[in-house]
């Protein structure tokens, strides 16, 4: 604590108080209307300081004013009556006992007390207070101590350390720097540096030192002080010895806040031996705990069952174990700062591996019971129960790798798969998990079930190829012990992480998926089989079609729904509704989202419940709905949370749409951004998936802007990404914006292939939408070489499935439908236009499909000679017949010199002339216009 001067009896800080508003307004309303408040924390929370700044506040509310007792030095119980004498002016009388004349001369007063470190003589204070109170009517008490005075009509408030920067919050220099905690840390660091200032170089650091500080102000002044000599980053890695870091308080300053260490050791040996033991075995948990756990770790070896809750008690009492109620329960946790100085005593009081044994076995067991609760009809409890026991989840992981223990490894996260990657912890546990499955000598069942769970984590954390080496582990290990369920599970793994990674071809994926479809359905476990559903379904979804995925996820629902399976039922509905809301079935994707959200709800599936939002939002977007597809998104990435959506499959979904719905409300800017997150997550993971959609979308984004040497290699690279085993739907994508490209360069043949091929592996896939959108762009071309009847009934059917599906055209993809339309209808008479338009509008999407398939060849213009050049083409060749250059055909065209050049060399081959001079030559004789 800072030092302080005394006035009028009260101790007055010479530095300036920080924070602690609240603290103080609510204390000073304590001592205005309770007899006896006692401030209690941790050594170096502040309750002295808040205690002087109290007392200045209330003083004059008292006739007699305020007097100031520093118990510190005070070395026995016989002497507290006559400290307290000497500060209030009561003098001792010769044959009466010191509490006797302290009570007859201040009965009349209305004074307040203030006694200041009480802990020690924790028994002798609370004899005379309570003697003081009875006898004198107008006295009041206001007592600091680590440790309750335990009289009557005693109100308590505990003052915890300073508000710390919020993780979640970020670390710019103004968050950082107005938490109060980092708030004294400048303060406290400018009296040593004046120039000192958290700025963009240090808020990191700054924040990280109060966090590990738990924002006890004497820890965070004696690591300002350290700013003399040392930068906050350099700080903040030496808390890893904070006692020996922490030293040289302020001159004048009591003993126990020169150091971190003196002060906790004033603290310390104020236990007994019991206590000391009891607190030692608590530093093992990283976080907070029950009170079962607590008992789990505690008994033994010197401390009996039956006595842990009077043991935990009376820790809390003396301030060294904190004490809070979540969810209904108790839970306790140490300051890092206590946890840390307790660790270093447990290898002088017991073994510590054999503590952390007893740590691990319990939380072994604690995920053995959760696995039952979570599969259960009412998983709430157990969701909560994991989530706040998730830094002791880790440190147990931490042990069993350490102690090279598979089996309880494996126990402490294939049980509870989901729920790690459902919060987005999956990568952390994902990579020790696989190397200690791998290890040679391990039985082939624990293996396997390491294997299958690193698969799902690496899955769920966008690493498809990470998950590809687990699951081929897997698929080895379980053939070899012949364990077919579990062979099922690895087979399916490795199915859809083949096609998102591309590292099987698509003979091997439908083998797979065929193989674990069999072996699940005969295991006659339902959990296996709807798990294996799952896969195989979002296997042949991105690899086949949207239909052949479709069919299995219902199956899945089916088994889930005739097993009473309700932890995996949401991922049942959920898992395909952010691709099938392209085959344009609105309402059904409508409803399984809607159903997956409540679902979701119903078991604690934040994951799920986010990715249904996002089908939610999904449609909303198709359908133009651009204020209700914003609000699904923001709550389901409400749902997922900062680090979900960082790190899991379900916030790689969202990004996907959020993309789109940024593109197709035409904030390109923020589209372009989160593509380029996609591309960059997807090649950080292997996941070709993810990568042709950012390039796909980031192709977009640059036709939007007209920037088309940038859309063709993105467009190019999505192709390129898309090929065996084949992503269909981004393969389509990629050929119709190609497609489209070609048709701006007028190169109308290779718009005509490619707009075909897109439109074939779009139907072929059930993408219903990209297929209407490529069948507008055949109509465009059909337009362009004089059949505009074909183009008419093509842009009326493509009309019709809009219509009735509730779709809009996204992006540039509305003014390309009105231009075709308004061209091809100007073309023709009124009559002939309404009479191909409505007979086009008779036509169902799959009708309109095939009649455009069948006319493939059937284009007007021949292939070569001078009767297959495009307009563009014709003006290009007259341009070089006049004598101008490349540059000046571009600048006159208005199109890039490699755009002429391109459209040279179709001349070239389509008329057979061998360069630019035997071009002009031969333009020249038959005057091309």
């Amino acid at each position: 604590m800072a030092s302080m001067e005394m006035q009028s009896g009260l101790p007055v800080g010479v530095a300036a108080f920080i924070g602690r508003e609240r603290e103080r307004a609510k204390v000073a309303d304590l001592v205005s209307h309770a007899r006896v408040v006692t401030l209690t924390g941790s050594g170096g929370c502040g309750k002295t300081r808040l205690a002087v700044e109290v007392a200045g506040d209330v003083a004059s509310r008292f006739s007699d004013g305020a007097c100031w007792v520093d118990l510190q030095g005070v070395g026995g119980p016989g002497l507290v009556a006559r400290a307290i004498g000497g500060a209030v002016g009561v003098h001792e009388r010769p044959g009466q006992a010191w509490t006797d004349t302290l009570a007859e001369q201040l009965r009349a007063r209305h004074l307040l007390v203030v006694l200041d470190n009480c802990e020690h003589l924790v028994e002798a204070c609370a004899d005379l207070v309570g003697r003081l109170s009875s006898a004198c009517p107008q006295l009041h008490v206001l007592a600091t101590s680590r440790v309750p005075l335990v009289v009557e009509g005693e109100a308590t408030f505990e003052v915890a350390g300073l508000p710390v920067p919020d993780p979640e919050a970020g670390s710019a220099s103004g968050t950082v720097a107005a938490a109060d905690a980092a708030r004294l840390f400048e303060v406290r660091a400018r009296q040593v540096a004046a120039d000192f200032r958290i700025d963009a170089d240090n808020a990191s650091a700054v924040a990280e030192i109060c966090r590990h500080l738990d924002g006890i102000p004497l820890a965070i002044e004696l690591a300002a002080a350290r700013v003399r000599v040392l930068a906050p980053g350099q700080i903040a890695t030496g808390l890893a010895d904070r006692f020996g870091l922490l030293t040289g308080g302020v001159r004048g300053a009591p003993a126990r806040q020169q150091t971190l260490a003196a002060s906790l050791d004033w603290s310390y040996d104020l236990l007994d031996d019991v206590q000391r033991l009891a607190l030692a075995r608590l530093s093992v948990f990283a976080g907070s705990f029950e009170l079962d756990a607590a008992g789990a770790v505690i008994a033994g070896e010197g401390i009996d069952r039956g006595d842990i809750l009077d043991l935990v008690a009376g820790l809390v009492e003396q301030s060294m174990v904190q004490v809070t109620r979540r969810h209904g329960n108790a839970r306790y946790r140490l300051l890092e700062t206590i946890r840390v100085y307790a660790r270093q005593r447990l290898s002088e009081l017991d073994d510590p591996d054999r503590v952390r044994g007893r740590h691990l076995e319990f939380y072994a067991a604690l995920v053995g019971r959760a696995h039952a609760g979570l599969t259960s009809g009412q998983p709430e409890p157990w969701v909560a129960r994991l989530t706040a026991d998730l830094d002791d989840l880790r440190a147990a992981m931490d042990s069993a790798v350490a102690a090279k223990d598979l089996r309880a490894l494996v126990d402490l996260t294939e049980r509870i798969v989901r729920f790690w990657f459902e919060r987005g912890l999956s990568r952390e546990v994902r990579q020790q998990l696989h190397d200690a499955a791998a290890a040679p000598g391990v039985p082939d069942d624990e293996r396997v079930r390491g294997l299958q769970a690193a698969a799902a984590l690496a899955f769920a954390g966008c690493e498809p190829a990470s998950c590809h080496r687990s699951a081929s582990q897997a698929v080895a290990a379980a053939r070899a012990a012949d364990l077919g369920g579990a062979l099922a599970v690895g087979l399916a793994h490795r199915a859809l992480s083949g096609v998102l990674a591309g590292l099987s071809t698509s003979e091997q994926v439908d083998t797979d998926v065929e193989q674990a479809l069999d072996l699940a359905k005969r295991c006659g476990d339902a959990s296996t089989h709807a798990h294996v559903l799952q896969f195989a379904g979002a296997a042949l979804l991105h690899s086949r079609s949207i239909d052949a995925g479709y069919l299995l996820f219902q199956q899945g629902v089916q088994v889930c729904e005739a097993n009473d399976l309700v932890f995996h039922t949401p991922a049942a509905y959920a898992g395909h509704v952010v691709w099938s809301v392209w085959s344009g079935r609105l309402d059904r994707s409508h409803r399984h989202a809607r159903h997956a959200v409540e679902l979701s709800r119903q078991v604690g599936r934040p994951g799920w419940e986010a990715v249904g939002l996002t089908g939610l939002a999904a449609v909303a977007v198709l359908q133009g709905d651009r204020v209700r597809a914003q609000e699904w998104l923001s709550e389901a990435r409400a749902v997922l949370g900062p680090r979900a959506f960082e790190g899991t499959q379900y916030g790689m979904w969202l990004r996907h749409w959020l993309a789109l719905s940024a593109y197709a409300s035409g904030d390109l800017d923020a589209a372009r951004a989160t593509a380029e997150e996609v591309v960059r997550i997807g090649r950080g993971g292997g996941s070709r998936l993810d990568e042709a959609i950012g390039e796909w979308l980031l192709g977009m984004v640059a036709q939007s802007r007209q920037r088309l040497d940038e859309a063709r290699g993105h467009l190019e690279a999505c192709r390129a990404v898309s090929t065996d085993p084949g992503l269909p739907q981004t393969l389509g994508r990629s050929l119709l914006g190609l497609a489209e490209l070609a048709r701006d360069d007028e190169d109308l043949d290779e718009a005509w292939e490619r707009a075909h091929d897109s439109l074939g592996i779009l139907d072929d896939y059930g993408d219903r939408v990209g297929a209407a959108s490529a069948l507008e762009r055949i109509a465009d071309l059909a337009l362009a070489v004089g059949e505009t009847e074909r183009a008419l009934r093509l842009l009326a059917s493509s009309q019709r499935f809009h219509a009735e599906s509730g779709i809009v055209r996204l992006g540039v993809q509305a003014k390309r439908f009105d231009r075709a339309r308004n061209s091809a209808q100007a073309a023709l008479d009124r009559a002939d236009a309404t009479a191909c338009w409505d007979a086009g509008s008779q036509l169902s999407l799959a009708d309109a499909v095939a009649y455009a398939r069948r006319g493939r060849g059937e284009r007007r213009r021949p292939r070569i000679g001078w009767a297959s050049l495009t307009p563009v083409e014709r003006d290009v060749v007259q341009l070089v017949a006049e004598g101008h250059s490349n540059a000046e055909i571009g600048q006159r065209l208005f199109i890039s010199v490699n755009t002429v050049k391109k459209h040279l060399s179709h001349v070239y081959a389509k008329v057979d002339v061998a360069g630019r001079a035997e071009l002009a030559a031969q333009a020249a004789r038959r005057d091309v216009q």
